[in-house]
């Protein structure tokens, strides 16, 4: 068997300008034009909740993936956004711009998809917070027998697993792992929230397999980027055949050609319904409770936060790096990142705060923060449904 992954020469977000003047812009994007013209490069419309983001780029790895990840907009429909990629473009370092004027950004010589996705959500974010009163959350969100729970972290902080183990009770169904859309002015007709997400396939951290086995042969059938396939390129050998993260043996002396959880950013893009059943997923949820993650080994297990506490915490968005999810020279090193929210383009921490406040104080969406450093998963777990179950 021959695994379908595509190893990018970024394996991470590139350096960036998210406030990029128009005029400027518009000589980084006839750059970016000009090669995709020359490369007859497509075209591809997604429809991200109602918003129409266009992709345009050169690189058949990430339009295959834009493709799979996103509900395609109608044909006739005029781009909200766009997003230009253009790769093999020479004198430019790899970068990715973003005008605010304009809705658009330019990517120069960056195939990781990753950071397409994000800036895609961001964009579609800015539209939709300004015009629609609609909050963009970076969270997993899952309906339990109709209770919405939306679980907010950093990277490596257990989210994705707490989302698993909700999504698999009898009443559990996913709406989505990574973004959730809240429409503020639905919640004012309605008197609650709900929370929908944009995507038909999750672009899923691979190394969720070393804690789930049963994903490997799902990872195994679908489009993978960025996996390990050689054990020298491996960050976690331990020994001549041992394994740091697991503690046993390493996956490539046991006869396999590549490990799922070698690198910490290798990712693969399955459809929901192949990770779930298609009766374990669902479009929507009634928000009822605001989970927070953290991990270490000083702070509570538990916390009950009132808005004013929430949003403090929120907006401080202390994190440690984790191997892979940054600059190698972070990693293990605490970091700061605004309202969990890395795909924000632009950060308005007035609107942010606004929205949270709304959704704890008149909404009532009771939240809880957790720390998965002195807990096991079994016991968070508990925690959460103790505390949704009073809702």
């Amino acid at each position: 068997m021959k695994l379908d992954n595509y190893i990018t020469s970024s394996t991470a977000r590139v350096k960036s300008d998210k406030n990029v003047p128009k005029a400027k812009f518009q000589t980084l994007k006839a750059v970016a034009e000009k090669k995709l013209h020359e490369a007859r490069a497509a075209r591809s419309k997604a429809n991200l909740n109602g918003i129409t983001v266009e992709f345009y780029g050169n690189s058949k790895h990430q339009k295959d993936f834009w493709k799979l990840n996103w509900k395609e907009a109608p044909h006739s429909s005029h781009p909200d956004a766009r997003i230009y990629s253009a790769y093999g473009v020479e004198g430019h370092e790899p970068t990715a711009y973003y005008c605010p004027e304009t809705h658009e950004s330019v990517f120069f010589n960056t195939e990781y998809y990753g950071q397409c996705k994000s800036w895609a959500l961001g964009m579609a974010a800015a539209i939709m917070e300004e015009k629609r009163n609609t909050h963009s959350i970076h969270g997993a969100c899952v309906d339990v027998s109709g209770k919405g729970v939306i679980i907010v972290a950093p990277t490596g902080t257990g989210k994705t697993t707490q989302a698993f183990k909700l999504m698999e009770l009898p009443g559990g169904r996913i709406v989505g792992d990574d973004w959730v859309y809240i429409d503020h002015n639905e919640g004012e007709r309605l008197g609650h929230l709900v929370g929908r997400q944009p995507e038909k396939s999750l672009y899923m951290r691979t190394e969720t397999q070393m804690s789930k086995p049963w994903l490997r042969k799902i990872f195994d059938e679908s489009k993978c980027e960025n996996i390990t396939t050689a054990k020298e390129s491996c960050e976690f050998t331990q020994g001549p055949t041992g394994c740091k993260l697991t503690n046993g043996r390493c996956v490539f002396d046991e006869g396999l050609h590549w490990c799922y959880y070698a690198f910490g950013n290798s990712r693969a893009l399955v459809h929901r319904e192949k990770v779930f059943g298609p009766g374990k997923v669902t479009d929507q949820a009634r928000i009822r409770l605001l989970v927070l993650l953290r991990r270490d080994d000083k702070s509570p297990p538990e916390v009950h936060l009132d808005a004013d506490e929430a949003i403090k915490v929120l907006r401080k968005g202390e994190y440690m790096v984790r191997p892979g999810a940054g600059p190698k020279e972070m990693w293990g090193k605490l970091a700061g990142e605004p309202w969990y929210n890395p795909y924000l383009l632009l950060l308005d921490h007035a609107r942010q705060e606004q929205f949270f406040r709304r959704m704890i104080s008149k909404f009532n969406v009771k939240c809880l923060l957790l720390n998965t450093g002195v807990d096991s998963i079994d016991l968070t777990h508990k925690r959460i449904i103790s505390t949704l179950e009073d809702t």
